[in-house]
């Protein structure tokens, strides 16, 4: 008989749990930010992802190694840059934007326009001797055709280059201090010679060639040749001359 009783009162039991149950409305926890990330921001993983980035290419790059670098969660990624392709195109927003600010922080109203494009290669060769796959960057993100924001930022990054370069060309043709060249290829030369020397530097550290330099160092007479090289060229007056004659075909 107890056990009757007991069964009984253990079945009413379980149907009042299911009726209380039945009744509460269930919260379910939409989507969003992980928890206990509270410290971690999107800011701080732009940043360790733009410190992986200066050993490894950006091709090389994922949301699983940039996760592991950071030494958060895959989750935290996911939240903040939805894939791949958005992470690279802020890291290279924000390396844009700090090349920019370097150059502004140096530049002053007043200086000639030799005198800005000096400061641009001197600039340049720094960054990308610290960001060496800064271009690499860029070409990863133009090569994603899907992502309106890949196309956007790389339009807007070339534009005003390249209309800051026309402007510093401009003046320096009006002042006779600068040829008229094309702005383009201009930019492009500059932007090549500045890059490469974090490669060179590579290959000649290996070879042992030149007299042992700190990269400080080296970097300082670098900037010095390609000052001489880009405002006074390879060729000699009597050079030029050479350059100047009409081709004989044979």
């Amino acid at each position: 008989m107890a056990r009757g009783e007991g069964d009984e009162t253990g079945g009413a039991t379980k149907t009042r749990a299911k009726t209380a149950r039945a009744g509460k409305r269930v919260v379910r926890r939409s989507i969003g930010r992980p928890k206990g990330k509270g410290s971690i921001g999107k800011e701080m993983l732009i940043a360790r992802t733009e410190e992986l980035l200066r050993t490894l290419p950006p091709e090389k790059l994922s949301l699983t190694a940039a996760a592991r670098h950071a030494g958060v969660h895959l989750t935290l990624f996911k939240y903040y840059f939805q894939d791949r392709t958005r992470l690279l195109v802020d890291i290279a927003r924000n390396l844009t934007v700090t090349l920019g600010e370097r150059v502004a922080g140096i530049e002053s109203k007043g200086l000639s326009p030799p005198e800005r494009l000096r400061i641009r290669i001197d600039v340049m060769v720094d960054f990308h001797f610290e960001n060496p796959f800064y271009h690499r960057l860029m070409l990863e993100v133009v090569e994603d055709e899907q992502d309106p924001l890949a196309g956007e930022m790389i339009n807007v990054w070339m534009s005003r280059t390249l209309s800051i370069y026309e402007g510093i060309i401009t003046s320096g043709v009006e002042a006779g201090t600068l040829r008229r060249l094309d702005t383009s290829f201009t930019y492009l030369a500059i932007m090549g010679l500045c890059e490469q020397f974090h490669y060179a530097l590579r290959l000649f550290d290996r070879a042992q060639i030149g007299p042992p330099e700190t990269p400080a160092e080296i970097a300082g007479r670098y900037k010095s040749f390609l000052y001489d090289l880009v405002f006074k060229g390879l060729a000699t007056p009597a050079g030029q001359d050479e350059l100047a004659r009409p081709q004989v075909s044979v």
